[in-house]
């Protein structure tokens, strides 16, 4: 296990140790949610972690304001982030606000009920 699990581990058993049965019970919902969000995030909107792959050349690019994503690949999925109600990406092919994160927690608590 390295450090970072240990410390979220260890700040985790403290969170159980301090909390009412009551207050346990939402923090349980909460992480649930949480990661249930994390989740459908990444399946309805793959394109906003499209920079963790980009060379150093396209990193660049998008520093600069320029998409490095195909043109026919973003218009693809500006038209799909439409229809789910969400702000199209930038020029630089990134995320303009967090409207997908809210329509990702919508369908976890709506999934979780």
């Amino acid at each position: 296990m390295n450090k970072v699990k240990r410390e979220e581990a260890r700040k985790l058993r403290e969170a159980y140790e301090n909390l009412s049965p009551e207050e346990l019970e939402e923090f349980e919902r909460k992480r649930r949610i949480k990661s249930l969000t994390e989740q459908i995030h990444s399946e309805l909107f793959p394109e906003e972690y499209d920079f963790m792959m980009d060379s150093i050349c396209d990193a660049k690019d998008r520093r600069r304001g320029l998409n490095p994503m195909n043109a026919d690949y973003t218009t693809k999925v500006n038209a799909r982030r439409e229809e789910l109600g969400v702000s199209p990406l930038g020029d630089n092919g990134m995320p303009t606000d967090n409207s997908s994160w809210d329509v990702a927690r919508t369908e976890a608590i709506r999934r979780l009920k």
